[in-house]
């Protein structure tokens, strides 16, 4: 349906979406495909259900999943709106069935798995057991990124498998965007980058430097 209405004559706006938690996720996929806003359905405290379009009853534990976006990308609403206008920036959700998929950036290709272990190997991934994956990755330069995401692992390879080249994280910064710049919190160790970045319900921002040996 977003591939529907994504083309260049219209601004991609989702004025109404399901509010079981499932839906939670194509908030990603929105933004994977330059929307301009995102609207959850009936979630007010009122009694009432829509079941079984919507979620059977309202309570705190099914919005947690919707507020997690937000409170995610609320702090750097215009870097994502601007990295998005010029075109920096793809984004991915889980699929049932699908435990990876992978994205393109010039040199660099990028691959996301579902139900991984934050440590270990993962060459097969088996998907979460709900599909609740999803990830953003925007282009800051040629080998830096800005990576976050729930649920999920990120690594990065080269496009060109028979170079020969490995990828090496240079530095990864966790950290959170104020007034339109990057605040380094804390650098990630090699324990919690060997394996690639992974991504449970913390709300985290990486700036990724990258490079090859």
């Amino acid at each position: 349906m977003l591939e529907l209405y994504h083309r260049p004559d219209n601004a991609l706006f989702v004025p109404g979406t399901g509010n079981s938690p499932a839906y939670s996720r194509y908030f990603f996929a929105a933004l994977g495909h330059q929307a301009i806003g995102f609207s959850p359905f009936g979630m007010d405290y009122t009694g009432y259900s829509n079941t079984p379009l919507g979620a059977p009853r309202i309570a705190e534990e099914g919005l947690e999943p919707f507020a997690l976006n937000y409170k995610l990308i609320g702090p750097m609403d215009r870097e994502i709106a601007r990295l998005n206008f010029a075109g920096k920036l793809q984004a991915v959700v889980e699929k049932k069935g699908k435990p990876s998929e992978s994205l393109e950036f010039g040199p660099w290709k990028v691959t996301v798995s579902y139900g991984l272990g934050q440590f270990g190997p993962g060459e097969n991934p088996p998907g979460n057991p709900e599909p609740t994956g999803r990830a953003l990755i925007a282009q800051l330069g040629v080998d830096e990124f800005l990576v976050a995401g729930f649920f999920c692992r990120v690594d990065f390879h080269m496009a060109d498998a028979t170079s020969g080249k490995q990828r090496q994280f240079l530095r990864v910064e966790e950290g959170t965007y104020e007034d339109g710049k990057f605040k380094p919190v804390r650098i990630w160790n090699g324990d919690q980058t060997d394996w690639g970045l992974n991504f449970t319900s913390a709300p985290q921002v990486l700036r990724v430097s990258l490079g090859t040996y």
